[in-house]
C-alpha cells in the first residue's frame, strides 16, 4: 500500500489517498467500511474519512451500499480507463499551458521556460491527438479478450448490488 501512496503522492495527491486507493483495489471483499480500511491500513479512521473525500471527488472511488449495515461504505470504481488514468488532467493541462503562452506571446521565446511551455504544449497536442485512437484500441482489445481474464467494469454490479 505504501507503494501506492508513494505513487499518488508523486502524482499530486496525497500519500494516504494512494493507500486507500490501492487497498480498495486488492481487498477481498471489494466494498470495504471507514473501518475496515483504517484497520486493513493501521490508520486512524479520520485519515481514512479525509482520503475517501478527496478520492469521491477525484472519481476513483464511490460509495457503495451494504445490505443491512450502516455507515459509509467504499470501493474502487469501474469506469473507462480514460477516467481511471486521469486524461482529463493531461487535457485541462493543455489548456493551462495554451493559456499561458498567449500571456507570454510578446516575450522572447527562447527563454528556456518558455520553450519548456511550448515542448509541453506539443506533447501535450501530441497525446490529444493519440488518446482517442489508443482508447478506441484499447476498448477492441478488451471486447476481444477471452472471459477468462476477470471481471470487466461492465461485469461489476452498481453501488455494492450484486450481478
Amino acid at each position: 500500500m505504501e507503494e501506492f501512496g508513494l505513487l499518488y503522492e508523486g502524482m499530486g495527491g496525497t500519500r494516504m489517498a494512494g493507500r486507500v486507493s490501492g487497498w480498495l483495489l486488492l481487498c477481498d471483499p471489494p466494498v470495504q467500511s471507514l473501518t475496515q480500511i483504517a484497520d486493513g491500513l493501521g490508520v486512524s479512521k479520520a485519515a481514512v474519512s479525509t482520503a475517501a473525500r478527496a478520492l469521491l471527488q477525484a472519481g476513483v472511488v464511490e460509495r457503495a451500499g451494504e445490505p443491512g449495515a450502516r455507515g459509509d461504505y467504499y470501493r474502487a470504481l469501474p469506469g473507462p480507463m480514460e477516467t481511471v488514468l486521469g486524461v482529463n488532467h493531461a487535457l485541462m493541462l493543455k489548456s493551462l499551458v495554451d493559456r499561458s503562452l498567449e500571456l507570454v506571446a510578446d516575450r522572447d521565446q527562447t527563454q528556456t521556460n518558455y520553450v519548456l511551455l511550448h515542448e509541453l504544449s506539443a506533447f501535450l497536442g501530441f497525446l490529444e491527438g493519440e488518446i482517442p485512437g489508443l482508447l478506441a484500441r484499447w476498448n477492441e482489445h478488451r471486447a476481444a479478450a477471452p472471459a477468462t481474464t476477470g471481471a470487466r467494469t461492465t461485469d461489476i454490479p452498481e453501488h455494492g448490488g450484486k450481478k
